[in-house]
């Protein structure tokens, strides 16, 4: 089964990706051995050791100690704060993640805690917000 993936790019990633594309092509002129996007110091493809390193990495240079970090926590993270904040539903989520099954998504839910949950609801309650024009607007 073939599934589009949809992938966002924010202006501030396009910059960063812009940039990396610079380089990427200044210093891999002549030995780049992957079509891969990322790559190794080496030109090759980074296996899923090099980009789990990577994102440990990325979490010690932004503080985060004490806590598991990795491309399953960060993608797990990017959910429920995804659907805390009420501006992305369950569906959409689903396909930026790029899982074939909405039911694959809703595993996420199960970890949200009963005061995430009422957060929800508040945040996303029209009697809650009855004063807020700029929600009902868009």
């Amino acid at each position: 089964m073939n599934f589009l993936r949809i992938v966002f790019i924010s202006p501030v990633l396009k910059k960063i990706l812009n940039k990396y594309d610079r380089l990427r092509k200044q210093y891999f002129q002549a030995i780049v051995t992957s079509d891969n996007y990322f790559l190794t110091y080496q030109g090759s493809e980074m296996s899923n050791v090099a980009l789990y390193n990577v994102i440990v990495e990325a979490g010690k240079r932004a503080g985060i100690e004490n806590v598991r970090c990795s491309p399953h926590t960060f993608r797990h993270f990017y959910s429920i704060q995804s659907l805390m904040s009420g501006k992305l539903d369950i569906y959409s989520l689903s396909r930026l993640l790029g899982h074939s099954d909405i039911g694959i998504t809703q595993r996420y839910l199960q970890s949200l805690t009963d005061e995430q949950l009422i957060d929800k609801a508040v945040a996303s309650s029209p009697l809650m917000n009855i004063n807020n024009k700029k929600q009902w607007e868009n």
